[in-house]
Formats: C-alpha cells, sequence, structure tokens
C-alpha cells in the first residue's frame, strides 16, 4: 500500500469535492431506495435470469426509459429524466430519484416509478419488500447477478471480513444526500451525520425477520457492514482531526486498496493496488473519479454531496418522512451547531451504536435517554421544515410514541398500534363520538343513525393528484357519452330507454357542465395506486353532509387530535352549494332573487341533507325550500310550490330518475316545467345515461368507442370490470365461478338489490340467479375491494378487515372530495353492515 501526503496528488479529488459546492443551502434531498423482490412460494429472491427474472422486469419496464444501460449484453440498468433504475449484487432492485427540494414530489416520482414495477409482479409470484436484511432466506440461498464487478467484490470481501455475501445479497438501505455550501459546511454536516448516524439507524431499523426467523439484532445492517471490511465501511476514522475536510477524505481515498477497475468496459482487478497507483494508470476524470468514491462504504459518503447510508429499507411514507427528517435537520445552522455539540469522539459514535443495540429506546446516547434525543430530534427537524413538510414526519413520530420498530405499517396500521396502547382513552374517544352521531342528523330515528369505525382514512396528496386525473378523464368520456347520444340515434339503441325519458334527456339545459354533481365509486387499491370502477352515481347524488359531519366531529377522535395540522380535510358541503349557485347563474332566466325549490320523492329521501342544504343556500342569500316533487304546480308558465304558494325558478333535483318514471304522470308539473325550460334544473337528465348500470356495457360498445380516443378506450378497458346482460346465455358462466361476479338490477340506487356471489353459498347463488333472470339485471366481474384493518369501538373489542370503497364526488368536472365507506362483507353499502369514515389527505 502506498501512503502520499502530497497534495498536489490529491488536487484532482480536492478539485472534484470543491466543484460539488452550492453556494446556498438548496434544501435538496438526493433519495434512492433498495428493494427486494421475493417469491410468494419459496421466499426466494428474483433470480436475473428466466421468464420472471429481473432482466425479464427491466426489458418489460424500459419502453418508459429513455436511457438502456447493458453490460455483457445483459440489461442492468433505465434511466428517464427524473428517476434511475438499477441492481444489486442479490438482484435487489434500487430507485433512485434526481435531486430535489420538494418533498412531496420526491415521493409524487419514486411512487409513479414504483407503480409499473408493481403492476408487472401483480401478474408474477414475486412482490416487492421493504426491508433492510432479507427477511426470508439465508444469503447463501441467493443467487448474486452474474456480473464481473460482483465477482471480484465477493472474492474481495472474503478476505476482508465473513459477512460480506450478506452485504451484498441479503441487505437492502435507503440513501439520502445533502449538499453543502463549502467545505466548512461539508465538514459540520458530515460530522453531524456520523453522530446522528447511530440514531438514524436505530430509528429506521426495518428488519423483524432476518434469513426465516425473528431478527434480534435492532441495527442489524449496521452489524454486517462492520463485519464487511473495516477499513472501508463503518465510521470515517480521522472524522475528529483538527485538520478534517476535504484533503484528509482525499488521502483515506487514494490510501484505500481499489478492488476493482472498469477498464474500457471490462472490471478487472487490481490486486489490492491503492487508488492512487491504480489513478496513475486511468486519471482522474468525472466518471473515473465517481469510480474511487464508490470502493469506500462508510457509514456517511462524500461526493459531490454528502450520502448519508444509516436507514433500512422503508415503505414509501416511511421514507419521505425520513426525507423531511435529513432535509429539516441539515438545512439549519443552528440545529447543525446543536447536533455537533454532542461529541468529538469516534468512540462516542461507536458506543452510542453498541448501547441502542442492547437497550433499544431505554439507551442512553451521548448522555440523553433514547427516546427523549429521538424526540428533540424530531421537533427539532420541524424548524426547517414549512408546516405541510412538518405533517410528513408523523410516521417517524409515531414509532417513537410507541417505542416500535414496526415500519411494515400502514399509517392506518400505526394507528390500530396507538389505539391498544390508549386502549381506554380511545374507547371514550368513540363512545364521544357515537353519542355526538346520535344527536345530530345524522340520527334518523330508532336505530337508524351513521355507523363508523375508529381510524379515519388517510390518503396522500400523491392519491389526491390521482383522484383528480381519474376524475378529468372519466368526465371527459362521460361528456362524449352525453353528445353522441344526442345526435347518433345508433347510440340511443345501445340504452333503450322508454321514448318519454328519451324525450327528457334530449332537453338541452342553458348552463355549459352536463353533469353538474356525479360519484364516481372506485374500488381503489392503496398499494398499487390502481382502480377498478364500480358505479356512477348522478341524480340524488348525496352523504356531503355526512361527510361533513363526521369531519366536524374529529374534534372528538383522540388519535387525529394528536396532530390535526397534519391532515387536509376537502369541504362538501359549502363546496357544492357554490358549485351549483355558479351552474344555475349560466342559465339566462336565473337572477339573483330566483327561488330554489330541493325537490325529492321525500319518503325515498335523504331529507336531512336536503334540510342542511335549504339551510345552506338561505345563508347564501337564496330564497329556498325543501318540497316534494309531487307538490308543483305549473300556472301560467311557472312551476309553483304548493306549500308556500311561491314560484320555484331552480331545481336541486335529487329526485332520482328511477323514481321520475315511476311517478311519471304524478308529476307532470314538474315534467311540462322542466320540457318548456320555465326552470334551471340541477340536473339535467341527461346524467341518467351516466347513472344507469348498463353505462359499463355501453362504453365497451363498439358503436361508442368510435367517439373515444385511443388513450380513452384503453382507460375504460382497463378500469370497467366486463359486464353482462343476466340473461339464460350468461347463466352457466356465472355459476360456476360465483365468487367472480356480482349482480346488480340496470336502474337502482343505494345498492338495492344488488348480491355478491361471495357473500352467498352456492345454492343461495343459484336461487338469487334463478329469481332476477331476465330481469332487467346485469351481471359484472366482481373486484375484490381493497382491505384495511379497522375497529368499532363502541360494539367490538378486537380489529377487523374491512373492504373500501373509494367514492370520487365531482363538482362541475372537478374532482371535490371523497366518500369512504367500509363493510366487513362482500358489498358495501349500507344494507350490509356498511360503515362510513372520514376522509383526510396527509398535507
Amino acid at each position: 500500500m502506498t501512503k502520499s501526503n502530497n497534495r498536489s496528488i490529491m488536487m484532482p479529488l480536492i478539485d472534484y469535492f470543491q466543484k460539488g459546492a452550492k453556494n446556498r443551502q438548496t434544501g435538496q434531498i438526493g433519495l434512492e431506495v433498495e428493494h427486494f423482490l421475493i417469491s410468494k412460494k419459496d421466499g426466494k429472491p428474483m433470480p436475473y435470469h428466466g421468464s420472471h427474472g429481473v432482466g425479464w422486469l427491466l426489458e418489460t419496464l424500459k419502453d418508459g426509459y429513455s436511457k438502456h444501460y447493458y453490460e455483457q449484453g445483459q440489461l442492468i440498468g433505465l434511466e428517464s429524466k427524473e428517476v434511475l433504475i438499477t441492481l444489486e449484487p442479490g438482484s435487489q432492485l434500487e430507485i433512485s430519484i434526481a435531486c430535489m427540494a420538494d418533498l412531496d414530489q420526491i415521493l409524487t416520482i419514486y411512487l409513479r416509478s414504483l407503480k409499473p414495477i408493481l403492476n408487472v409482479l401483480s401478474k408474477t409470484e414475486y412482490e416487492c419488500c421493504w426491508s433492510g436484511g432479507l427477511p426470508t432466506v439465508s444469503a447463501g440461498q441467493v443467487i448474486r447477478i452474474d456480473k464481473k464487478r460482483y465477482e471480484l467484490m465477493e472474492r474481495w470481501f472474503e478476505k476482508t471480513g465473513t459477512r460480506g455475501k450478506e452485504m451484498m445479497k441479503a441487505t437492502a438501505a435507503v440513501h439520502v444526500s445533502v449538499d453543502y455550501q463549502d467545505e466548512e459546511d461539508f465538514i459540520r454536516k458530515y460530522r453531524v451525520a456520523n453522530i446522528l448516524h447511530p440514531l438514524f439507524a436505530f430509528l429506521c431499523s426495518h428488519t423483524p425477520m432476518y434469513a426465516g426467523i425473528k431478527n434480534e439484532d435492532i441495527l442489524l445492517r449496521d452489524s454486517i457492514w462492520q463485519d464487511t471490511d473495516s477499513a472501508r465501511c463503518g465510521i470515517f476514522p480521522k472524522l475528529f482531526d483538527a485538520d478534517f475536510g476535504f484533503e484528509t477524505y482525499a488521502q483515506a481515498i487514494q490510501e484505500m486498496p481499489l478492488i476493482l477497475m472498469n477498464d474500457q468496459g471490462q472490471f478487472i482487478d487490481t490486486q489490492a493496488k491503492t487508488c492512487e497507483e491504480v489513478a496513475q494508470i486511468y486519471g482522474y476524470d468525472h466518471q473515473t473519479i465517481a469510480h474511487y468514491l464508490s470502493m469506500v462504504f462508510w457509514n456517511v459518503r462524500l461526493k459531490q454531496f454528502i450520502e448519508i447510508r444509516s436507514a433500512d429499507s422503508m415503505p414509501p411514507l416511511y421514507t419521505q418522512a425520513y426525507c423531511a427528517l435529513i432535509k429539516g435537520l441539515f438545512y439549519q445552522e443552528s440545529t447543525i451547531q446543536k447536533y455537533l455539540a454532542l461529541t468529538a469522539q469516534v468512540q462516542d459514535i461507536q458506543e452510542a451504536l453498541d448501547h441502542l443495540r442492547k437497550d433499544g429506546y431505554d439507551a442512553q446516547v451521548y448522555g440523553y435517554g433514547a427516546k427523549d434525543l429521538l424526540q428533540t430530534m424530531l421537533e427539532d427537524a420541524k424548524k426547517g421544515l414549512d408546516p405541510k413538510e412538518q405533517a410528513y414526519l408523523v410516521p417517524l413520530e409515531e414509532l417513537v410514541s410507541m417505542r416500535s420498530h414496526r415500519m411494515d405499517l400502514s399509517i392506518e396500521e400505526s394507528y390500530r398500534k396507538w389505539i391498544e396502547t390508549h386502549w381506554l382513552s380511545s374507547k371514550e374517544s368513540a363512545m364521544a363520538i357515537t353519542h355526538a352521531i346520535q344527536k345530530s342528523e345524522l340520527n334518523l330515528g330508532g336505530n337508524m343513525y351513521t355507523r363508523t369505525l375508529h381510524i379515519p382514512k388517510i390518503f396522500t396528496q400523491q392519491d389526491k393528484q390521482i383522484f383528480q386525473s381519474i376524475v378529468k378523464t372519466t368526465y371527459g368520456i362521460f361528456t362524449k357519452v352525453i353528445q353522441a347520444y344526442k345526435k347518433d340515434a345508433e347510440i340511443r339503441k345501445c340504452f333503450g330507454f322508454s321514448s318519454d325519458l328519451e324525450e327528457l334527456i334530449l332537453c338541452e339545459p342553458a348552463y355549459a357542465s352536463p353533469i353538474p354533481i356525479c360519484r364516481i365509486d372506485i374500488f381503489y387499491q392503496e398499494n398499487t395506486k390502481d382502480f377498478a370502477f364500480c358505479e356512477f352515481n348522478t341524480d340524488g347524488t348525496s352523504a356531503m353532509n355526512e361527510n361533513k359531519r363526521l369531519n366536524d366531529f374529529l374534534k372528538l377522535n383522540n388519535i387525529y387530535q394528536k396532530d390535526p395540522h397534519a391532515y387536509e380535510i376537502l369541504e362538501l358541503v359549502d363546496s357544492w352549494a357554490d358549485a351549483l349557485i355558479q351552474t344555475m347563474n349560466q342559465d339566462p332566466i336565473v337572477s339573483r332573487n330566483s327561488r330554489i325549490g330541493i325537490c325529492d320523492f321525500l319518503e325515498n329521501a335523504y331529507y336531512t341533507e336536503l334540510y342542511v342544504f335549504e339551510k345552506v343556500f338561505q345563508e347564501k342569500g337564496y330564497d329556498c325550500e325543501v318540497i316534494d316533487i309531487r307538490q308543483l304546480e305549473y300556472t301560467n308558465g311557472k312551476l309553483i310550490s304548493k306549500k308556500t304558494k311561491k314560484p320555484i325558478d331552480v331545481i336541486y333535483r335529487r329526485a332520482v330518475t328511477r323514481d321520475v318514471m315511476d311517478h311519471y304522470d304524478e308529476i307532470q308539473p314538474f315534467i311540462q316545467a322542466y320540457k318548456d325550460h320555465a326552470i334551471c334544473c340541477i340536473g339535467a337528465f341527461q346524467t341518467q345515461l351516466v347513472h344507469h348500470k348498463q353505462i359499463t356495457q355501453v362504453l365497451m360498445d363498439p358503436r361508442m368507442q368510435k367517439y373515444f380516443t385511443q388513450e380513452e378506450v384503453k382507460f375504460i378497458e382497463a378500469h370497467c370490470p366486463l359486464t353482462y346482460d343476466l340473461t339464460e346465455s350468461i347463466l352457466e358462466k356465472v355459476t360456476a365461478n360465483k365468487d367472480q361476479w356480482i349482480i346488480k338490477p340496470k336502474d337502482s340506487y343505494a345498492s338495492k338489490g344488488v348480491w355478491a356471489g361471495v357473500d352467498l353459498h352456492l345454492e343461495q347463488w343459484k336461487t338469487v340467479l334463478e329469481a332476477h333472470l331476465d330481469q332487467n339485471y346485469i351481471v359484472q366481474r366482481y373486484v375484490t375491494p381493497y382491505h384495511t384493518t379497522n375497529i368499532d369501538l363502541v360494539n367490538q373489542e378486537v380489529f377487523m378487515e374491512y373492504s373500501n370503497m373509494t367514492g370520487l364526488y365531482v363538482y362541475n368536472g372537478e374532482f371535490a372530495g371523497v366518500y369512504s365507506r367500509l363493510s366487513d362483507g362482500g358489498i358495501i353499502s349500507t344494507q350490509y353492515n356498511e360503515k362510513t369514515i372520514s376522509t383526510l389527505f396527509l398535507r
């Protein structure tokens, strides 16, 4: 080994580091996340080769990336403007995100790149696993990628420690990088990153199982690295030297044996030569220097940024929380100075690791209790973040609060742990919420009141963007359906409506929005971000006030009140009133003095909500009344309320079209006023085209699809379940595979008459099918809902798995909010043990 103190020899490395300096505190975070792809059959990681190997996976994904990297003829990497996908020795899949300051954007890009991977894996026996150590099998059972680089590294580590193969094939990490302004800024940040490494590694430890058995080493990855190659792993030995800086780091690189070198595309064994010796042959261009720097594996590395390598591979929300933690701590000078003061001894850092490994949350770290120091660290991070970013820390705060390391939990599951440790207060909270519901307009009398669960539905901002995209595309398709129906007799034949209903549908409203209000009910897979349509509600869309009141009662929910500022709530009552007013004002017959009638068949109505809207419109300055649609008369071109004897200029139609047509002769005053356009009706009968259950069949019809773009056709085919008329021709198919099918009436609401084969025994299913055969029913492919764990603390003592339904409210074509319903059965409706819960979005 050659040792050099000649500064001129080290100048290329020093210059390289200096060029990485930024002239300001950028707030940028670089992110790399490694993932295991594990067989659900035998627990072994996906190998590179094979019909379902990592090579095949990359080939499947490569059309989405502009750059493709090959080695020895094999695809080993993909790159786009924002994302780089590479492979680790045990075929761990690494996703690297371009440096940026926007934490929400980092998560969005990460999840966007992850989605097609998960979609491909869903068609195989493999699944994505976030874990610091391979949870299922030993490293010896993992097939190493056949790359010369990894062969040479494996051979080297056999001489330097006992756990090199484990490090290469059975570990996965999250690496987060920060910028430095100058050399002094680097020194401070690099030292703090090392000082905090034990706390980061402990807080972000995520290896409950390792090699098929329970893991007892809370700092497993750190232990593996320490026994891989002590000279190039662990803590940088000269961290606290008085002259520590770029030159000290460069000298350490120069003196380090290089292991291997890329010689014109071929990796060669450097025969224990130092970096300095190898550089005499290969020089110091940018790419070569990057290779030299990649051949050391200290807990914190210097490149043209500071790479912090402390965290295990973690699920996305925890990864985002960790990014927020790093950003909050490393871009404020006061915090850097505070944590520099903890120690100036490498031995103290090693002792902190030892104490955390031995005593966990009870450990003494730098003279403080570990839990207290972690909580302080999280609070200090908040000082460097804006309010939205502060909310991203919640998953890590929950871990510290619960003294846990269970990062495989979703947010809902982390709340489960919190409820279990705060059982009595949670029960009291749930009782208070139920009492508030029973005293409110959500109680219709007797036993008819809204049932809820204790854990709200929590989505991310990325989920909200997905919902907005779903709404935009779906609403565009709906608009084309309405336009096609009005001009194309062949499309009208697809629906087969009566002449009376067809006449109503063809009446053109005098406002722009084809469907002022609707709710798109979907089965949303929260893990993959994929979805399938359930049904579309237009006329009669309800439950906006139920949402509002459940949100009001969150003030009684003890888990929500821990950090209410972490969440965004989308209000649905006032916003719908504003949307309706905006729409009706487009009609020339409407003036500021126009009266609004909220009309329904009141015996069928969610009437308490109607009176809520009556009050809201009155508060906005409009004369408004709730009236049964049969209590109208039409005289001298004016629609008159029999109840108040006052004219009605605007109808907010809550009466669903099915009820209107069933009572057609009884409501002729309303019908005639509608045909004469003597009223502004929100919404017009053209909405029935979307509300009718047959819409899924129509969307698949070639006569209809000629009006759609190719992208819209693909969207429909990807998300609309197969639908058939329930006739004799389909009976055998539906009977034989009952769990795959659900039947619905073509024109109904509130899930009336809906049956799912999964909920019935075979003989029951046959009876139901025969009873509804040729009775204007459809049969539809059953979509297995996404399941989450929740609890009814008022009536039960145990957590249960619930099916989820996500209803997307749409006001004048824009996403407005979510209606979250759950059930412990196959059908989610009020008839089948439905529970409604508040919906929150993480800020």
